[in-house]
């Protein structure tokens, strides 16, 4: 209880300036020095050889911890101004579903050089140097949910020239991605109220048998064709199909689910497959219609549709 409270208290803390708008200058009074493991193991090494130095009345010894102490000011001071002025100028992401990891294209540049800047997250790309130009790096964070997702904090860190000391600062950007509802895996068939007859006919999953073809992993057992199967060395399944027009239409209204995800999955996986046929498609949600078309940008307004729909933004994230 005492650790959770805490750590609320902690973060509270580091997120005191709340959610910034960009580009944001990190100056003197954002940063945090720490001596690093490394400076740790120097600190200790330092302090033994003092007091050596001091029992046994060794100048040669005194002098050498003396040159140690001010080789280590130096370094603090030269990690302390490798971060100072770092300035976070852009944050983006391209859409992704939910489930998979959102890649951050972080955009930073500095009016003098900086070296060895780095992110803190689970994929983090490191920056050698960095000059007057924006450099981008990148890094990852996990997509928890769909609708629009705030990165939250990102932690700038550098130990730069000898790693003894850790210099760090925050930032809360203010900005958003898009994340999709995951698509249904398997793609189930096509609705049925939804086929209209265009230029082309698609084939789908149906009732009718159509053929027989080789086995392929995942066919479910109840379409192989058993008396071909055992007149042959090899596995065949019925394959059945029906034709449906080019031109679809995905309702959420005329889905026969409970379950207001599993419809947006569902028409996530619809939509990516009729993408991927090159079939005219069409979504009507409540307050959307979609229009009956294709090409990226149609899909694009068909999934956000499915994102933001009775989406509530997450305490914390950007409204």
């Amino acid at each position: 209880m005492i650790r959770q409270l805490f750590k609320q208290k902690l973060n509270q803390f580091f997120n005191r300036r709340g959610i910034e708008p960009l580009p944001v200058v990190f100056d003197w009074r954002r940063i945090y020095v720490l001596p690093s493991k490394a400076g740790l193991f120097f600190a200790t090494i330092w302090f033994l050889m003092m007091l050596a130095g001091l029992n046994f009345n060794n100048n040669m010894t005194l002098m050498l911890v003396f040159l140690l102490f001010g080789l280590a000011q130096v370094v603090l001071h030269q990690t302390f101004f490798n971060i100072r002025n770092l300035r976070l100028e852009q944050v983006s992401a391209e859409p992704v579903f939910m489930g998979d990891a959102i890649v951050l294209h972080i955009q930073i540049g500095a009016d003098n050089e900086k070296w060895q800047i780095r992110t803190e997250n689970k994929l983090s790309s490191d920056i050698d140097n960095i000059t007057q130009e924006v450099t981008q790096l990148k890094s990852m964070i996990e997509s928890q949910h769909r609708g629009w997702h705030s990165p939250g904090r990102i932690k700038f860190l550098s130990r730069y020239p000898m790693g003894l000391f850790t210099c760090w600062v925050y930032c809360t950007p203010k900005a958003q991605v898009l994340v999709y509802p995951k698509p249904e895996s398997p793609c189930p068939p096509f609705p049925q109220h939804g086929g209209q007859d265009g230029e082309k006919s698609t084939p789908v999953k149906g009732e009718e048998l159509s053929s027989i073809r080789a086995y392929q992993q995942g066919d479910p057992i109840r379409d192989i064709a058993w008396k071909k199967t055992a007149q042959s060395n090899q596995t065949w399944v019925k394959d059945f199909h029906q034709t449906q027009g080019q031109h679809l239409l995905f309702d959420f209204a005329q889905m026969a689910m409970s379950n207001t995800e599993a419809k947006l999955s569902r028409l996530t996986a619809w939509i990516l497959e009729a993408e991927n046929q090159g079939a005219d498609y069409q979504l009507l949600m409540p307050g959307f219609d979609s229009g009956m078309s294709s090409g990226d940008v149609h899909k694009h307004q068909c999934l956000k549709s499915l994102a933001l729909y009775d989406f509530i933004p997450k305490s914390g994230g950007v409204s």
